[in-house]
């Protein structure tokens, strides 16, 4: 009992420090003016601090948080496809074609997960209520749409390699970040479904992980990102206008 308080103690310090540095993640692309390049990430790093914030505040363990949880699945089983195509509007013009020819795979994977949440919901809708089939849709677009999307940004990262193409900073810290992000997204699904095979103290190390891997990998990103070239930030004024 006593190790179980420290590490609900710790995680939940965690959970404090993981929102401030979401945050600073969104202060410095404001700051930065990244926002019009990369809408998409942007929308996704203030979603992050959004939903971290209402975790703070309806705390982790509640039963409203999970519902919030479960849902928010949802939203991020679209997001990080068209997060993982943002990554590279930097430099669209040069990528264009390897983008239209690995995005056939993102969307395909898309699609065969979302098929087989909806199969796997079907077989287990006469044994489930409506919130568990909910979660079990969840979970399964949300796995999914990461890997595709994981697969998308290996893909492109490859082709960059193997055409020699040029990646500016952003891009490779943004291609980076998000690689990294959903390879925890991924390990996160699957602990999720594993967590109840496991008692109170394991449950506690692993959020532990997890959280520590998010906070560093975010603030490294933070310490990383630059301004957009001068040339870029020209383009995409007017593209806006």
């Amino acid at each position: 009992m006593v190790i179980n308080s420290m590490l609900d103690h710790v995680i939940h310090w965690l959970d404090i420090a993981g929102t401030a540095v979401d945050a600073l993640l969104v202060v410095r692309v404001l700051q930065l003016r990244l926002y019009r390049i990369y809408l998409f990430i942007t929308l996704a790093c203030v979603l992050s601090v959004f939903f971290d914030a209402v975790q703070l505040w309806l705390g982790i363990n509640s039963d409203e948080n999970q519902r919030v949880f479960i849902y928010s699945r949802f939203l991020y089983a679209f997001l990080y496809p068209v997060v993982a195509w943002d990554a590279f509007e930097e430099i669209k013009d040069q990528v264009s074609k390897l983008r239209r020819l690995a995005i056939g795979r993102l969307i395909s994977g898309l699609f065969f997960a979302a098929l087989f949440g909806f199969i796997v919901t079907l077989f287990i809708s006469a044994d489930q209520e409506q919130p568990a089939l909910s979660a079990t849709l969840a979970i399964i677009l949300w796995a999914g749409s990461c890997t595709a999307s994981l697969a998308f940004l290996w893909s492109l990262q490859r082709a960059l390699k193997a055409q020699q193409i040029t990646r500016p900073n952003n891009t490779f810290v943004w291609m980076t970040f998000y690689q990294l992000t959903l390879i925890a997204e991924i390990a996160a699904c699957f602990g999720g479904v594993v967590t109840s095979f496991l008692n109170a103290t394991a449950q506690g190390v692993l959020n532990i992980c997890l959280l520590t891997y998010g906070i560093l990998i975010t603030a490294w990103c933070v310490t990383k990102l630059k301004r957009l070239p001068s040339d870029v930030s020209t383009t995409a004024n007017a593209d806006l206008s």
